[in-house]
């Protein structure tokens, strides 16, 4: 069984390890910050996580049918496709 101390010594090596994880994933997400405040790629405007996903999937849809209507304005010749010469 566990005696109390070794009990201690665990939590003890558990909460040093989450702090230092904790202090340095924040030192390199204030640093990532700044260096978007520098280059000016900050977004102004905070968004919920819902409207990021409508976001991303407005701009999916919009690159879709922009490839779309691309490709249906040229000319289908019927070469390419095998199914427009009925077999």
């Amino acid at each position: 069984m566990n005696t109390p101390g070794s009990m201690i010594l665990g939590w003890a090596a558990l909460i040093v390890a989450g702090g230092g994880a904790f202090y340095y994933a924040k030192k390199d997400i204030d640093a990532r910050r700044r260096a978007q405040e520098i280059a000016k790629t900050r977004p102004i405007e905070k968004l919920e996580w819902w409207q990021k996903v409508e976001r991303e999937e407005d701009s999916k849809s919009n690159a879709i049918n922009t490839s779309e209507s691309s490709t249906s304005s040229l000319p289908n010749t019927g070469q390419n496709d095998k199914r427009s010469n009925g077999s």
